[in-house]
């Protein structure tokens, strides 16, 4: 269960909004506390935590090419800032509502508004070049994504005198975009024979929530809170007494997928039936009805890291410190905005016939460009394997070539072990050293990156990542991340000292908070988010010649070894068994 709500947090946490919702305005005396990180400081964290450089990672790299004896060169750069606030407070005086049997409740309405913002930029590139006597591998990668993330919820509940839930009401406005491509050309070399490609792939996705309004009727009072109190509660689903979300949604959602540039003719397919071109936008609007149901978790009071007491004084920013408890509780808000957030959201995007309308054409043309592409190997596997035409016009069948014996007048079936294509270029590539140039730069490698590893600044083992809960509202007011006694990333905490290791996220509450989040409501474009003037790709431009190509995309670190893979896999070709 607990795996299930981590998900359903991370889908929360990663959604945006292009366009600032409506808002709730909260009151001066407000609970709010969120973080902001800076991705410039990513390299700088990875090593406080991990021990590990990425800067020294691609030096390492660099330098065991060196020493084997080839060419390679990468870069990576990477920029942006996130911003998550959750805000809380209740109205001054009680109002009065219908459950989901029609039963009239005096209830105390209390606000969540979650503010999130995200934009990131990184670029990465990586070339390397290899040779040996006729045979050469030569590669440019260039790798690059661009995310954005701008999201707001607005959640009102409605609870009894004894902090029992009634029901609730939710709005939420968003979108998410992310755009990537991908550029990689290789020249290759070997055994008078050579492969070209100049492939590049292209894709972009999002998802925009104009609007999603739900409201929840719980058909009698629910005890939930109460239960998130007790030590190590747990739960999961809500039966017969928990009622119904309903809402109205307009949303959208789209995609343009694009490929070009591998030369199919030389892997024996018809020109350009790879190139591809895949694009479409679905706008959908309805309703929805749909079972109440949520979850959490709770952990004991009792922490299991040094430097937190069960009970604490801590400093929300409200003006005077408040006694918490610390301890995990998930989500870090009610239980109830996530479920009724995981429900609006999978039933405005799952539930619309347009949606599946849209799903159902992809699918379709994805399994006619397959069926193009089968039909062309088959043509081809049939022309090959059917029919051998010798030399001098003779035809004959195909398996009588190479038998041992002569069926064609002039015995040009009969040509041996005679290579070609991409067999004698990988022919070539096992008679050179280019294998044990690769485990040289495999061995040297290691032995770098076993040198170049420090003891981490700090031992994630002995980390403490806790919840403070706030047991006189039953709602959780902030978070903490202890390390060793000392406190890293958190508020202010009577008798808990600030630890030395400095991170690039800042922990906010009150005023601070406040004023952040009402800065942060204001970004909506990655041009805000990650500012182009704070994002220099020129390097990586240079390096791999793409001195005009926009910067700002992000690409996981992987793709750097994904084009190392191919010297390895042709380093590891054996022999051709004769």
């Amino acid at each position: 269960m607990r795996e299930r709500l981590l998900t359903t947090l991370i889908c929360l946490f990663f959604l945006s909004s292009t366009v600032p919702a409506a808002t709730a305005t909260g009151p001066s005396d407000s609970i709010i506390w969120g973080v902001t990180y800076d991705w410039a400081n990513l390299d700088d964290d990875q090593e406080t935590m991990t021990g590990v450089s990425p800067l020294q990672i691609f030096e390492d790299l660099e330098q065991a090419a060196m020493i084997a004896k080839f060419d390679l060169e990468a870069l990576s750069v990477i920029s942006g800032n996130s911003f998550i606030f959750i805000e809380q407070w209740e109205d001054e005086s009680t109002t009065q509502i219908e459950d989901g049997d029609g039963d009239e409740h005096t209830v105390i309405v209390r606000h969540t508004e979650i503010t999130l913002r995200h934009g990131s930029r990184n670029d990465q590139g990586i070339v390397t070049f290899w040779e040996d006597a006729n045979s050469s591998i030569d590669i440019s990668y260039r790798a690059s994504q661009d995310a954005l993330a701008v999201f707001d919820v607005v959640y009102t509940e409605y609870l009894t005198s004894n902090l029992e839930h009634i029901g609730a009401d939710m709005s939420i406005t968003g979108s998410a975009s992310q755009e990537s491509e991908l550029g990689l050309e290789l020249d290759l070399r070997g055994g008078g024979e050579s492969y070209d490609a100049d492939v590049e792939f292209e894709v972009s996705s999002g998802i925009s929530v104009d609007s999603i309004t739900s409201e929840w009727r719980a058909l009698e009072p629910i005890d939930i809170l109460h239960q998130m109190s007790i030590d190590g509660s747990e739960f999961d689903g809500c039966w017969d007494i928990c009622g119904m979300v309903s809402g109205d949604y307009t949303v959208s959602a789209n995609y343009d997928f694009s490929l070009s540039g591998i030369p199919t003719e030389e892997i024996g397919l018809s020109a350009d039936v790879l190139d591809l071109s895949i694009s479409d936008t679905v706008t959908s609007a309805g309703a929805f009805y749909e079972n109440f149901d949520t979850g959490y978790f709770t952990s004991d009071r009792t922490p299991a890291c040094n430097g937190l007491n069960p009970q604490m004084q801590a400093d929300l920013g409200t003006g005077e410190d408040v006694e918490v408890q610390c301890r995990q509780v998930i989500p870090p808000f009610s239980p109830g905005l996530l479920g009724m957030f995981a429900i609006s959201l999978s039933s405005s995007f799952t539930d619309s016939s347009a949606f599946e309308a849209a799903a159902e054409e992809l699918t379709e043309e994805i399994s006619s460009i397959a069926e193009e592409v089968g039909d062309d190997i088959q043509d081809n596997e049939s022309s090959a394997e059917d029919i051998f035409v010798c030399d001098d016009g003779t035809e004959i069948p195909a398996y009588w070539v190479n038998d041992g014996e002569e069926d064609c007048p002039d015995g040009s079936d009969e040509y041996g072990t005679d290579l070609d294509g991409a067999e004698a270029m990988i022919e070539a590539w096992s008679n050179s050293d280019l294998e044990s140039t690769m485990s040289t730069f495999i061995e040297t490698l290691e032995e770098l990156l076993r040198d170049n590893v420090e003891n981490p600044v700090i031992e994630m083992e002995n980390a403490c990542l806790t919840t403070l809960w706030l047991p006189s509202e039953r709602m959780v007011v902030g978070a903490a991340w202890m390390q060793d006694g000392y406190m890293i990333v958190g508020p202010e905490i009577d008798g808990v000292g600030d630890h030395n290791v400095q991170f690039g996220i800042e922990y906010l509450v009150g005023d601070d908070a406040r004023a952040a989040q009402a800065a942060a409501s204001n970004l909506g474009n990655l041009g805000d988010l990650a500012p182009p003037s704070q994002h220099d790709a020129r390097d990586v431009n240079g390096l791999v010649g793409d001195e005009e190509s926009e910067s700002g995309i992000f690409v996981p670190g992987v793709s750097i070894l994904s084009s190392l893979a191919l010297l390895g896999a042709s380093a590891l070709s054996q022999r051709r068994n004769e």
